[in-house]
């Protein structure tokens, strides 16, 4: 006899369970997570951001924290990089051979600044990074739109 009770709770818990878990899937909204990069919709915003981890990236290296030049130099090789070269090449087609060139220097200069601070050598560092703010200097002084500078500093 208790062996049957047993039995028999045991089919009404399946049963139950059953009926409950037959219940109608719910639909899930999957929502897309923006990363930081594509938050950037106009090419103004990306260098705002690029310029604010490039100032980031200069204070890390008057403080000697190898881990934070690290962490910026990363964050501006894929600011400008990725985000502000695609943006400039996404709103002005056809950019030139020039500009290529000037990003396999920029990218070239991030590579060594990167491996300079592996190595903590104080004085690659210092000697990259004046490269890399020279890269930005030249990419600017060729591709920077004339109509952000008041008139009579467009000649």
């Amino acid at each position: 006899m208790k062996q049957l009770f047993i039995i028999l709770i045991i089919i009404i818990c399946a049963i139950f369970s059953g009926l409950t878990s037959c219940k109608k899937a719910e639909e899930v909204k999957v929502a897309k997570t923006i990363t930081s990069h594509e938050k950037d919709e106009t090419l103004g915003m990306a260098m705002k951001r690029a310029s604010r981890d490039l100032r980031r990236l200069s204070n890390s290296i008057e403080g000697r924290d190898w881990v934070e030049v690290e962490m910026w130099t990363k964050e501006l090789k894929e600011g400008i990089g990725y985000s502000c070269v695609e943006l400039y090449m996404a709103e002005h087609r056809g950019v030139s051979s020039e500009f290529v060139i000037m990003g396999s220097r920029f990218y070239d200069t991030i590579r060594k600044l990167t491996a300079s601070c592996k190595e903590h050598d104080v004085e690659a560092i210092d000697s990259e990074f004046t490269k890399l703010l020279a890269t930005c200097d030249d990419c600017h002084d060729v591709y920077k739109e004339k109509e952000e500078l008041p008139l009579m500093l467009q000649n």
